[in-house]
């Protein structure tokens, strides 16, 4: 009985050994994985800041050379103040209807 008792403890011991060398061989193979995405990410992540960047540079360049030949124009001034106050004119027009709607409504409930 003793020696039953030793030879499954050596197999038990056998049986981890081997379980733990799969496991390290698995966890191998996951840190590659992992590796590999994990640089590929930062590869991506990089090029996309550096592509952005030099778009940037080039628009924000073109941007200041559009400010420089643009000087004043009277009726640049005029064309939005206009503007504004169309815009303004309309949305009282649409609160009024709106407002006369929501009382016509009210007047059918009762």
């Amino acid at each position: 009985m003793d020696e039953a008792l030793k030879r499954q403890s050596e197999e038990l011991e056998q049986t981890l050994q081997k379980q733990l060398e799969l496991l390290k061989q698995d966890s191998q193979v996951y840190v590659k994985v992992a590796g590999i995405a994990l640089l590929g990410g930062l590869l991506a992540v990089g090029s996309v800041k550096l592509l952005s960047r030099s778009g940037k540079r080039d628009e924000h360049k073109e941007k200041i050379k559009k400010k420089k030949k643009r000087g004043y124009s009277f009726f640049r001034n005029i064309r939005n103040r206009l503007f504004w106050m169309a815009f303004d004119y309309g949305k009282a027009r649409l609160i009024e209807n709106f407002v006369a709607n929501m009382g016509k409504e009210d007047e059918s409930k009762n």
